[in-house]
């Protein structure tokens, strides 16, 4: 069997860096591997990221981890087809202090509407940092001629 369209379509964006999303950019992620179901990222770890404490941030950690399985589920989708995180399990095994870092994701099981997923970061010599599961819902894109975003009303937030 050959590789997945989704996988195909993966290497081709990551092989231009100024297509990839901005928080992809923004994290400093280079992607190292892809293969059906798998991604390979590296995260720089930039000051900026550290708390007072000296070391990443834990809401840092946790977009690494999202990306690297949210890229992982990409291998897996049909044109058209994105993924919204439903939920998110992340646990901190050791503080970030130098970097770079590398995220695996990995898919577990997709199915017609959910895909579960899987990351750990490391760093180049292997120890752990963070391991995490993740849930994401399938989506259709949707044309916004179609489908103009819905206003929902705020309630107890004033909107000056």
């Amino acid at each position: 069997m050959g590789e997945r369209p989704g996988t195909t379509r993966l290497r081709t964006l990551v092989g231009n860096h100024a297509r990839l999303a901005p928080i992809a950019r923004l994290l400093g992620s280079s992607v190292l591997d892809v293969e059906d179901g798998r991604v390979t990222v590296e995260f720089e770890v930039r000051e900026e990221f550290k708390h007072p404490g000296g070391a990443v941030q834990g809401g840092i950690v946790t977009a690494y981890a999202d990306l690297c399985m949210a890229l992982a589920a990409q291998t897996h989708f049909e044109p058209g087809q994105h993924m919204s995180t439903s939920s998110l399990t992340l646990n901190f095994l050791a503080p970030i202090t130098a970097g770079p870092v590398i995220g695996e994701g990995t898919v577990v099981k997709k199915g017609r509407s959910v895909v579960f997923m899987e990351a750990v970061i490391r760093d180049r010599e292997g120890n752990e940092y963070a391991r995490g599961t993740s849930v994401g819902s399938i989506r259709a894109a949707a044309s916004r001629a179609e489908s103009p975003p819905k206003e929902s009303p705020r309630r107890g937030w004033s909107q000056k």
